[in-house]
């Protein structure tokens, strides 16, 4: 466990990178984190051509267009039915992590991502719009799922001194997602018959993933508590590079047995903090999620076309704003790689969130007073900029690294779940 300086206590094993450590990283991303990213931002570059296929739909089956209320309606259930879904899907990650594996649950969601891909890809050629909204709630499904057992995988699979650099790989290849969404919305698939190529390309992180993922090495904890001592030792030989395990073996068995000496933990006995030591944790794990989505990153993120003509840009400077918001997002992930372990969780979400603050203020103030001060609308386009590199240096990826340290391996998926669902909920 980590002391949230990034300094791992007395005793914990360290380990150093190994290609199977990083690799397995990697792909356990190719999906779950790189997806989620590509959802956030894979609706702002077709978004005009999407309500448009709304409308010719309504006309088509029912000959009349769609009120401009109804559009507006349809069109923002569209977006907000992906966190409804995700809402869910956060809420069923506990059981089946337990049931299935952190892999085994990984496997198993990409089916419903392909699913949901084919739900929204063929929505064009059949002509109903309700299958876009069901899609992408079905993809909300599977993003709730995914993004909650991803982060307990790099924890678990991590040695203690690495568990933040490995855990905010998730967040680096979710920005990549939200980069590649963006560019492919705006200068690949903007056409009317591009939209449901763009939508369903989200399938094929999944099908990779289906196909690569098998040959990484289950959480050696997991396995573990499941009496796989074995093939515990041989997922730790792998993911260290080393026969000499050992020490960790010890450390996941006592772990392990202190799990055993206790009743078990499900959802409802973490939520009613069934044990007084779990009161503390909990109460953290929620806030920080719930204090990330209050930033408003979402609407940063959803609406950013929006947002960036509203600022006063033309159409032309908003799809180089669009595009410039994911490599920022990308680069400040990967510097917050080499920060997390060095300054500290709670240093890093701190700063972190006072600047967000600051920034928003001004873009509030920025934007109301554009109209009389035109060189505004750059105060404007910086503060979105440096709102979006603060919360990547810290609120984006803190709660995922700091949440699956704060608990042992019994309540560890339940409390992710329930942290989740505040971040969904928000």
């Amino acid at each position: 466990m980590d002391d949230g300086r990034g300094n791992t206590k007395h005793g914990a094993v360290k380990g150093s990178v190994t290609f199977c450590l990083l690799a397995s990283s990697v792909v356990a991303c190719i999906s779950g984190s790189f997806q989620f990213g590509y959802q956030l931002g894979v609706l702002t570059g077709p978004s005009d051509r999407i309500r448009n296929f709304y409308n010719e739909s309504q006309v088509d089956r029912r000959d009349e267009p769609l009120s401009e209320t109804a559009s507006l309606w349809l069109w923002s259930s569209t977006v907000s039915v992906f966190c409804i879904g995700g809402a869910l899907g956060a809420l069923s990650s506990s059981y089946l992590a337990d049931f299935l594996g952190r892999k085994g649950t990984m496997l198993f969601s990409n089916l419903i991502s392909i699913f949901g891909a084919l739900f929204m890809g063929l929505s064009y050629t059949i002509n109903y719009y309700e299958m876009v909204i069901v899609g992408r709630f079905v993809i909300g499904l599977y993003g709730g799922l995914s993004i909650t057992i991803v982060p307990i995988y790099l924890i678990e699979i991590s040695p203690a001194n690495l568990r933040g650099g490995i855990a905010i790989i998730h967040q680096v290849i979710l920005n990549c997602g939200l980069l590649i969404a963006q560019i492919l919305g705006i200068y690949v698939f903007d056409s009317e018959e591009g939209w449901p190529i763009l939508v369903s390309l989200t399938a094929v992180p999944s099908i990779i993933q289906l196909f690569i993922l098998p040959f990484c090495p289950e959480s050696p904890r997991w396995l573990f508590i499941k009496e796989e001592e074995d093939k515990c030792r041989q997922a730790l030989t792998r993911l260290r590079g080393t026969h000499n395990v050992v020490e960790e073996m010890d450390e996941i068995k006592e772990e392990a047995i202190k799990q055993r000496q206790s009743e078990k933990v499900g959802l409802w006995d973490v939520l009613m903090i069934r044990n007084p030591d779990w009161k503390k944790p909990l109460i953290i794990s929620v806030c920080v999620h719930a204090g990330q989505q209050l930033t408003g990153i979402n609407a940063i993120l959803f609406y950013s076309r929006e947002l960036y003509e509203l600022t006063g840009l033309d159409d032309r400077q908003t799809g180089y704003a669009v595009v410039g918001t994911g490599v920022i997002c990308i680069v400040t992930s990967i510097i917050s790689i080499f920060l997390v372990d060095k300054l500290g969780r709670r240093a890093l979400l701190l700063y972190s969130v006072a600047v967000v603050t600051v920034s928003s203020t001004v873009l509030a103030f920025s934007i109301s007073f554009q109209d009389h001060v035109d060189w505004l609308k750059w105060i404007s386009l910086g503060m979105v900029y440096l709102f979006i590199v603060a919360f990547h240096f810290g609120a984006a990826s803190i709660p995922f690294v700091i949440v699956p340290e704060l608990w042992s391996q019994g309540p560890r998926a339940a409390a992710m779940s329930i942290s989740a669902q505040a971040n969904w909920i928000l």
